[in-house]
């Protein structure tokens, strides 16, 4: 079984190939989700920290600390352990 692909900035499962950035030339960047790096560039300057703030906003608003199960204090304290992980914030 394939190991799913996370986006090395924000965490998020790339699951859709509309859901993933794109290099200055336009070439899919598998890395990277298209919130987060569009035309070769990070779409902003956050830090660590504040990406985990925003993706556990996102994640509220979509219901998905509800469908797992998870508070949002297990939610951030989770993400504290698993971004450092990722590309961007190693």
């Amino acid at each position: 079984m394939e190991e799913m692909k996370h986006c090395q900035s924000c965490g998020m499962p790339l699951t859709k190939e509309e859901e993933i950035g794109t290099n200055k030339d336009n070439s899919k960047n598998t890395d990277y989700c298209v919130y987060c790096f569009k035309d070769g560039e990070f779409t902003d300057n956050s830090t660590m920290d504040e990406m985990i703030e925003i993706s556990l906003k996102h994640m509220k608003e979509a219901g998905i600390l509800e469908q797992q199960g998870m508070t949002e204090s297990e939610a951030r304290e989770f993400m504290y352990k698993f971004f450092p992980e990722l590309k961007r914030w190693k």
